[in-house]
């Protein structure tokens, strides 16, 4: 096994290991954290334990097979995710976006659904695991394996099921094939079936330290320790997002400017200009704009925290300077509301609603709430 390969997330690696060492891994296991714990490459971790021919049990970098599972090619490790479906384009299932998959894993190492759904064009449709998924999982793991071992699935962001697919692996899962492992991976489980959690054991990944993001950045990406821990800082110990700011450290701030014109232009209630902000900001696509909305619910959140004189450890200098100036309008007479808009907001943003529309709709209610009395702490 490459125990070397996975330094990251050192508790849940430990976990794993303490199921492999006693004999206690379930054919069904469920990784659950949120975008950026490392829980992809705890799956990944978990596979080359199971298809690692070394018995041993020792770290090593000799093992055939282990060194089939780095390098992605082990004819019984398959990968499933969601796709944008489309039959012109030949994309169906995950086969057809395999090679593109395992470049965006080479590349990130730790990989995250906007990064994809970049990848894969169009931001503005929702990637789905379908019916078609399901009937290729099933074809695959009822041959026999290639390597005469196990055969292990690792499907990322199992939530993307739609209720079809689920229900066809149902079975699969219940009853899979001798030595046939499931490996989930998950930033949002309460989205599975009930009856598919049901089937699986649950692990839940804790977020990554910030340590750990630093040491990481530097280790895998070969950067110096200072923009190592400004990215891990600004992206709140988010592993992926540290390191699309590595890859693009102009997206780092890039927001910033979009929400500073949204707040003025809500708070002086100009609609001509925001009905063109609604346009403009529309075109970056719906994943982007999902993002946005949580960037908008941190930054309220700080305003929150600010008045508390607590020092921030998450923003950036410019942020730090708008936020002086503009946290007065946030504060405990508004600030239930202003969440609880931008949580709908993102929910009917990810049931496919119309982003223009809603942006708007969110602008105009916003108008209201940022009138409030300003709060001055003492």
């Amino acid at each position: 096994m490459l125990d070397s390969k996975f330094s990251f997330n050192q508790f849940a690696k430990n976990k794993i290991l303490e199921l492999y060492h006693s004999n206690r891994i379930p054919h069904g296991i469920l990784l659950n954290g949120n975008e950026g714990s490392g829980h992809f490459q705890i799956g990944l971790f978990l596979a080359s334990l199971l298809l690692c021919s070394n018995n041993s049990n020792i770290s090593h970098e000799s093992c055939p097979c282990c060194k089939k599972v780095m390098d992605f090619n082990h004819p019984d490790l398959h990968f499933s995710f969601p796709i944008h479906l489309s039959k012109t384009e030949h994309s169906e299932i995950s086969d057809d976006r395999l090679m593109s998959f395992l470049q965006m894993v080479k590349k990130y190492k730790c990989i995250g659904k906007s990064s994809w759904y970049s990848i894969m064009g169009n931001e503005n449709k929702q990637g789905i695991i379908g019916v078609k998924e399901s009937q290729s999982i099933l074809k695959k793991l009822s041959l026999k394996s290639f390597e005469g071992g196990p055969k292990v699935l690792i499907m990322w962001l199992a939530e993307m099921m739609n209720t079809q697919a689920s229900n066809k692996l149902l079975k699969l899962i219940e009853e899979p094939p001798s030595k046939t492992y499931f490996i989930f991976v998950t930033d949002q489980k309460s989205k599975l079936l009930p009856t598919i959690i049901s089937r699986l054991q649950c692990i839940d990944i804790p977020n990554a330290h910030k340590d750990e993001v630093v040491n990481f950045l530097v280790q895998e990406f070969e950067i110096d320790e200072i923009s190592a821990r400004n990215y891990a800082s600004i992206s709140n110990s988010n592993l992926n997002k540290a390191i699309c700011y590595h890859f693009n450290s102009s997206e780092a701030s890039s927001y910033l400017p979009m929400f500073i014109k949204w707040m003025r232009l809500c708070y002086s209630r100009n609609i001509a200009d925001n009905i063109d902000w609604v346009s403009e900001s529309s075109k970056i696509g719906r994943e982007k704009v999902k993002e946005f909305l949580l960037y908008t619910i941190e930054m309220f959140r700080n305003c929150l925290i600010d008045h508390f004189q607590l020092d921030f450890i998450t923003i950036s200098n410019d942020e730090r300077n708008f936020l002086k100036k503009f946290k007065p309008f946030i504060n405990h007479n508004n600030i239930i509301q202003l969440t609880d808009l931008i949580n709908e907001a993102y929910f009917h943003l990810e049931r496919n609603a119309n982003t223009k529309v809603l942006l708007l709709d969110v602008s105009i209610k916003v108008y209201k709430l940022l009138r409030v009395e300003p709060y001055y702490p003492n």
